[in-house]
C-alpha cells in the first residue's frame, strides 16, 4: 500500500544517522541491519532492511544537498524507517515510485532510478510527502516477524 501523505509520523525515533555523504549511506545500512537484528527481525528482513536504508540514505546524499537523516524504531509489531532532509522536496512526490519510468538508460556510474520502487517493494507501507517549511520525507514500515529461536537438543 502506498500513500502520499502531507503529514507524517512524529515520532521520535530510536536510531538516527545523519547522512552527509554517499559512503554514509553504506554505514547507515550495516548499521540499520545490526539494529533490526538486534530487535528480532530474521536474517532476511534485516537484510531487506538495510536494502531500504541504502536506498533513501543515497537519495538523502544525492538529492537532498548533503543533509538529511535516516531514522529507525519499533512500534508494536513494525519497524519504522523514515528518512527526512531539508532539500527541495519533489513537484509531485508519488513520482518516488516512478524510477526511470519513460526516461532514457542512465549512463555508466548514473543512478537505476530504482530506489522508489525498490523501498515500496521490501516494506509493507509506504508514505511520501513533501515538509512544511521545505524539504521532503519518506515513512516506511515493515512488520516485524521475529525469528523463533531454535532448540538444541
Amino acid at each position: 500500500m502506498v500513500l502520499v501523505s502531507p503529514m507524517l509520523s512524529e515520532v521520535e525515533p530510536m536510531f538516527s544517522i545523519e547522512i552527509r555523504l554517499r559512503s554514509d549511506a553504506a554505514v547507515a545500512a550495516a548499521l540499520s541491519r545490526r539494529y533490526a537484528r538486534e530487535h528480532g527481525l530474521t536474517a532476511q528482513a534485516s537484510a531487506e532492511v538495510a536494502v531500504v536504508v541504502s536506498e533513501l540514505a543515497t537519495n538523502l546524499a544525492r538529492h537532498a544537498g548533503g543533509r538529511g537523516w535516516v531514522e529507525l524504531w519499533l512500534e508494536a509489531e513494525w519497524l519504522f524507517i523514515r528518512s527526512r532532509d531539508r532539500g527541495p522536496g519533489m513537484e509531485d512526490p508519488s513520482r518516488f515510485f516512478a524510477g526511470r519510468e519513460g526516461r532514457p538508460s542512465p549512463l555508466p556510474g548514473d543512478s537505476l532510478g530504482e530506489g522508489g520502487a525498490a523501498v515500496r517493494r521490501l516494506t509493507d507501507d509506504v508514505q511520501v510527502a513533501n515538509r512544511e517549511g521545505g524539504g521532503f520525507e519518506v515513512l516506511a514500515r515493515k512488520r516485524v516477524v521475529v525469528q523463533a529461536k531454535r532448540r538444541h537438543g
